[in-house]
């Protein structure tokens, strides 16, 4: 089983896989989302200075630097990368097998993900021009809905949903670079772990904090290996779309760098109950 496949599925997804388990409808734990900014400078910076091809080359680089820094701090604390969006990643910590922890390890990554990023405060460029990548992060806590979306034929992806999903977002609309923030049904389980900074009043009253430092260690939880062996690559497939799939399968792991003029559209749809229905 070639490990590059399953590095397009959340890592408990991976897990159960590999063990035959399946994972619940309903999800207890901690979500974390973390934005980063400063890639369309650095995109602009080095299109100007080699050019769109070779620009791009150097541009997805960078972006396989940082995200391998991050992600390896989400899977230190025993997260799950459940979804990418632009320039942001969504993240799961699970109570399930240690409860109460996952808002602690949830609150541990972050911090830690923001030291990561340390190294990305001031990139220079080949030709001189320095660039500076920084993030955000909200954490909040709870339970979640999770679902497989899609039509198996093409695609499915992993999707969380619910009231945690709406206060994280709600908290990360009052975060600024460099901070991590915390909805308030984070605040209450974190009271005694986290030392808390500035607090942020929304517009419909909520009122959310800055997470300052840690006032206790957390223990790091990596996740074990996964056994690929136990994993059919088969099952796998409806989790790439067919081309990225057949070109892992021929050992073409990279792909084409290249700039696209391109139209970005964002759908938002409500109505659903995700906790109650």
């Amino acid at each position: 089983m070639d490990d590059n496949l399953l590095a397009y599925l959340p890592m408990d997804r991976r897990h159960a896989m590999a063990t035959g388990r399946t994972l619940p409808y309903t999800a207890r734990g901690a979500a974390l989302f973390a934005d980063i900014s400063g890639f369309t400078p650095l995109t602009e910076a080095l299109v100007r200075e080699l050019g769109p091809q070779r620009g791009a080359e150097e541009l997805t680089a960078y972006i396989n630097r940082v995200y391998d820094a991050l992600i390896d701090e989400i899977h230190r604390w025993h997260g799950s990368v459940i979804a990418f969006a632009g320039d942001a990643v969504t993240c799961w910590f699970d109570d399930d097998d240690s409860p109460g922890l996952g808002a602690p390890r949830a609150v541990a990554a972050a911090f830690a993900m923001q030291a990561a990023m340390d190294a990305f405060a001031a990139i220079a460029t080949p030709f001189g021009s320095v660039v500076s990548l920084s993030m955000k992060a909200a954490v909040a806590a709870g339970s979640v809905r999770r679902f497989l979306v899609g039509d198996p034929a093409i695609r499915v992806i992993d999707a969380i949903a619910g009231r945690t999903l709406e206060r994280l977002a709600a908290a990360e609309h009052e975060a600024a670079r460099g901070e991590v923030i915390l909805a308030p049904c984070a605040v209450e389980q974190l009271a005694s772990v986290v030392t808390l900074g500035a607090a942020r009043t929304a517009a419909d009253g909520r009122t959310f904090h800055v997470a300052a430092e840690l006032r206790t260690a957390i223990p790091a939880a990596p996740w074990p290996p996964v056994d690929t062996s136990r994993v059919d690559p088969e099952a796998v497939r409806t989790w790439l779309l067919a081309p990225v799939y057949t070109r892992l399968q021929r050992g073409l792991g990279e792909f084409l760098a290249e700039l696209r003029p391109t139209v970005a559209l964002f759908l938002r749809f409500a109505g659903i109950d995700y906790d109650g229905d």
